[in-house]
């Protein structure tokens, strides 16, 4: 028996390009179909937390919707950095680069939400959104130093 072969396939740029915008068009088509649909307290989260009354389920009520919009755009920010990763760029430059087009598109979003009619909407949910960008573009930095090996 001789060594195993370990085969790594290879994924082009206008490939991660492509799923990037498959991302995109697939978040875009979740925020129309949950557009109306209330997920969060209707209670200001500063307001509960200054007053003392914050219980298990009021905090449940306010990290939840974070939590959502923060792993909303994990994948988004995944394939920004594949895409925006060049050789010649820095890894900080690229980090930042992801962000700011997270937050970009974070922001066409809210916008967007902002004039449907049936809109719920936060500018901290922009922030989630860009933070989820971040922590995606973490995770594409992080795929250079994980070889996966399926063994039968």
């Amino acid at each position: 028996m001789g060594k195993r072969q370990v085969h790594v396939i290879r994924v082009r740029k206008p490939v991660s390009a492509a799923l990037l915008v498959l991302t995109s068009a697939a978040m875009v088509t979740l925020v129309l179909l949950l557009s109306g649909r209330v997920y969060a307290s209707q209670s200001d989260a500063v307001s509960v937390i200054l007053t003392g009354s914050l219980t298990r389920d009021r905090l449940l009520a306010f990290l939840m919707p974070v939590l959502a919009n923060i792993l909303l755009f994990v994948p988004w920010g995944f394939f920004a950095f594949i895409v925006l990763d060049r050789p010649e760029r820095s890894r900080r430059h690229t980090y930042m680069m992801a962000f700011a087009a997270g937050l970009a598109f974070a922001l066409a979003i809210h916008v967007w939400q902002a004039l449907l009619p049936t809109h719920v909407t936060k500018p901290s949910d922009a922030l989630a959104n860009a933070l989820g960008a971040l922590a995606g573009a973490a995770l594409g930095h992080l795929r250079k130093g994980v070889r996966v090996r399926f063994e039968l």
